[in-house]
């Protein structure tokens, strides 16, 4: 037993002075390892950014063709429209209505009424006909043709006017709230022999109107607002 141990032993002593002697050379210094399973070169070490890469780039798309002519012709045509926009008259398309006549008092609520409405409008103060008065002219009065050449002529309903105003030295010959009684008094009194009578309209209090103007849809939008406050009268302009 002791024998083959003693052999062993000598068997791996002589290993290993071979393998120092394969490492060490003759003249001591240590030799290169040749062992092909060894060598660097023959281990594959993959190098990533030493690889060729392909570069696949997309296709761009074509870039739009520009007609320069049409372009031109479209800009004419811009500038011609905004021509003519700036040229044409705001007003030409809107309607006016006139609100009235109004007492102070119900001009304030009519007024409070607009105060949403996006037209415009203005507010007006006219004296209005409360009727229509048939008289004699001062020329004529003066001409001589007085209070007792008419009674002569079977008239009674007659007196002077003496208040200022346009109508002063005057006769009165009848006072009528409808024209066409007016006009029927005026008849009568040629009927009678009396010439050169004339009608005029009598003129009351002033009232207040509102000359109210916008396009067709604000014209209508005031016009249910008149709905709700039904004083006065809406009705177009005179102009």
């Amino acid at each position: 037993m002791n024998g083959w141990r003693a052999l062993l032993g000598l068997f791996v002593a002589g290993n290993l002075g071979l393998l120092v002697w394969g490492l060490w050379g003759v003249d001591g210094s240590m030799r290169a390892i040749e062992a092909p399973g060894l060598r660097a070169e023959w281990v594959a070490v993959e190098r990533p950014w030493k690889q060729a890469v392909d570069v696949v780039l997309s296709p761009q798309p074509p870039a739009p063709k520009i007609n320069l002519k049409q372009g031109q012709a479209n800009l004419d045509s811009a500038i011609e429209s905004a021509s003519k926009q700036v040229l044409e008259d705001p007003k030409k398309n809107q309607q006016c209505r006139l609100w009235g006549p109004l007492l102070q008092s119900e001009s304030a609520r009519v007024q409070e009424s607009l105060s949403d409405w996006n037209g415009s409008f203005k507010r007006l103060e006219r004296q209005v006909p409360v009727g229509y008065v048939v008289y004699l002219p001062q020329d004529t009065v003066n001409s001589g043709v007085g209070i007792e050449q008419l009674s002569g002529k079977g008239i009674t309903d007659m007196f002077y006017i003496t208040t200022p105003g346009p109508l002063q030295g005057t006769i009165s010959l009848g006072l009528f709230r409808d024209q066409d009684r007016a006009n029927v008094q005026k008849d009568d009194l040629a009927k009678r022999g009396v010439a050169g009578v004339q009608i005029r309209e009598r003129l009351g209090p002033a009232r207040v109107f509102f000359e109210l103007r916008g396009s067709p849809a604000q014209i209508e939008a005031v016009e249910s607002i008149f709905k709700l406050n039904r004083k006065g009268e809406l009705k177009p302009c005179d102009s």
